[in-house]
């Protein structure tokens, strides 16, 4: 991006392909940085280069991929569905058109909100686009800022939809494919070292590769990248060649009493021209939403500061936002693809400065938009365990002690205003009807809203999961201490069984490191018919008054509720009578590697 300033505001240097090397660094992009915990900005400044590792399997949208089933096991699929990835119609069984989902890796960037407790920084440098790439001054400097932009498709030649899912189906199978090389490789670094669940992993590593007839399972992984990258490179062809393009759209708030609206806005499609012009603005229209960058400024007693000699600058992305369109929908969709484009803009020279006031009317410059992203949604269930909660129930005890010295009305502070008061009639433990009275107001406790809302809770989740057949949300529950026992006979052998093992088929594990073989067939009798079987326990842990059946279900989907109830029944009180702590949630913290500049910058300014 050359502009009559020949300023370039490019990535940071530590995130270029060779850090720090001029010829590396100009076609380079703002990077978007990773970070967890609330007071993340005092750390960057201090040390920018620390922000959080992006994994490879985490921090990217899953996409969903159709495995075709085969019929003789079709009947004993949790949820099946058709080629379209919708729930399986009669119409569709007769057919023979029945399909599994698994999930699947894509190459789009996924960021979460703050309350999954992580935050994401822009940040980029300004050169001149000179010899030695020499850096811009601060004070040559009036703005910096960003721009949000939204991505959608287009497709003029009205190719049909089914022909792009097709196209792009090829794709996701291969990235279905690596997504199970990333779960296996993290099963095996979360194992403790020489466990049975390492040497399992291990072994499964080993048999996959030789199964592909290749020796070693870093081989495997590096074929498999480079198919899915041709493959999108392919697909990308395939898009060209169809006319399929991309249209960038920016955010323009609403006019309202004469000014911007901070609350309702529209996106409008932007030509090459006014993607890096002036923010465009028409008669009476507001100008294209922007937000602030901050100079990155090192302190000067730190000579090897990752800023130190150059002009960087840093701005809070958003992800999330109360803003909406005319028709409600949400700026920021978690179905939308966003990219950020950072400017800054230069000193008018022929105009001066006048006192402090400055003169922000000298040209812009734009850097190269960033990665494409979409957004977590608020309920994201790898994001949402990122912020454990803890509710503290009361003490049923104490509360009856409290309420027996209740002062009249201090105890309930929820205040509730019914212009028609619902009154429900109960017969013994049924509802046997209701009425409608005149306006009333009633106060509540909050422990008693807590208690009644956890009961809720619990009487409903056996009914959900019975009537929809969603017996995987159990996996989603743990109880201390739990309400259930462990299995027995091969439930030792499902404990050190790694992810990304098809239980559907015959496998061999490592026991007290005792080779043992699962047959799927005896692995299906076990879990429903046998010892402790997984009916009964689901009956305990749910409090069902009868036992599901579950015999329709496969063995994968078996075998995943069967080892979250051995980790439940796993968490036993201690010997002095205290409550173990609880299954850890969220990620680990991994941070990038620091990296040193291969090249000393020129410190001249431009």
């Amino acid at each position: 991006m050359v502009n009559a300033a020949n300023w370039m505001l490019v990535g940071p240097w530590y995130r270029w392909p060779q850090p720090g090397l001029p010829a590396a660094g100009r076609q380079s992009a703002p990077a978007l940085q990773k970070f967890s915990g609330d007071d993340f900005i005092p750390g960057f400044m201090a040390k920018p280069q620390h922000s959080l590792k992006y994994d490879p399997a985490v921090d990217v949208v899953n996409n969903l991929d159709l495995v075709k089933l085969d019929k003789a096991k079709w009947g004993r699929m949790l949820m099946i569905l058709n080629n379209k990835g919708e729930p399986a119609s009669n119409q569709d069984r007769l057919d023979d058109k029945l399909f599994k989902g698994r999930l699947a890796l894509s190459s789009l960037r996924k960021l979460y909100q703050p309350t999954h407790d992580r935050h994401y920084l822009v940040t980029c440098e300004l050169h001149c686009d000179a010899p030695g790439f020499p850096r811009v001054g601060r004070d040559q400097v009036c703005q910096a800022g960003f721009v949000v932009r939204r991505r959608t498709s287009i497709n003029p030649q009205a190719v049909p939809l089914d022909q792009i899912k097709a196209e792009a189906a090829k794709v996701h199978a291969l990235e279905a494919e690596l997504f199970e090389l990333h779960t296996l490789a993290q099963a095996g670094a979360q194992a403790a070292a020489g466990s049975d669940m390492a040497l399992n992993v291990q072994a499964r590593q080993l048999k996959l590769a030789q199964d592909q007839g290749l020796g070693s399972w870093g081989a495997l992984v590096q074929r498999q990248q480079m198919q899915l990258d041709q493959a999108r490179l392919d697909l990308a062809d395939w898009y060209q060649a169809h006319g399929i393009s991309v249209k960038v759209e920016g955010w323009f708030p609403l006019m309202a009493n004469g000014r911007p609206s901070t609350t309702f806005g529209e996106w409008r499609a932007l030509d090459e021209a006014q993607q890096v012009g002036e923010t465009w603005q028409g008669d009476g229209q507001s100008s294209e939403h922007t937000y602030p960058m901050f100079a990155l400024v090192p302190d000067p007693r730190e000579p090897h500061h990752d800023a130190a000699g150059r002009t960087m600058y840093y701005g809070i992305v958003p992800t999330t936002s109360l803003q909406h369109d005319a028709l409600g929908q949400a700026r920021f969709d978690d179905q939308v693809t966003f990219e950020v484009r950072c400017f800054v803009r230069r000193h008018e020279p022929c105009l001066g400065r006048v006192g402090k006031q400055p003169d922000c009317h000298g040209a812009l410059t734009w850097s190269r938009p960033t990665e494409s992203f979409r957004v977590a949604a608020p309920f994201d269930v790898l994001g949402s365990a990122n912020r454990p909660i803890t509710i503290k129930l009361p003490d049923l005890r104490e509360l009856a002690a409290q309420a027996a010295m209740r002062p009249k009305g201090r105890l309930s502070p929820v205040r509730m205003v019914q212009p028609q008061h619902l009154s429900p009639q109960i017969d013994g433990n049924a509802l046997a009807g209701g009425s409608m009275g005149g306006e009333a107001i009633c106060s509540f406790s909050i422990p008693l809203i807590t208690l009644v809302a956890l009961f809720v809770l619990n009487l409903f989740l056996p009914i959900v999961v019975f009537v929809f057949q969603l017996w995987f949300l159990l996996v989603f529950r743990f109880c201390i201490p739990p309400q259930i026992t462990a299995g027995a006979g091969l439930d030792a052998a499902l404990s050190v069984t790694p992810p990304g093992v098809d239980l559907d088929a015959d496998f061999t594990v490592k026991v007290s490191g005792v080779d043992t073989l699962v047959k799927a067939v005896d692995l299906a009798k076990h879990l429903v018919d046998g010892t402790g079987a997984i009916e009964k326990r689901v009956q305990d842990d749910t409090g069902m008054d009868t036992a599901p059946t579950l015999n329709a279900l496969d063995n994968n989907t078996l075998g995943g509720i069967d080892q979250s109830l051995m980790d439940n029944a796993a968490l036993k009180p201690k010997a002095d009578g205290s409550l173990p702590p609880p299954p850890p949630v969220g990620e680990p913290l991994v941070y990038e590697d620091p990296v040193t500049p291969v090249w000393t910058l020129a410190g001249a300014k431009a």
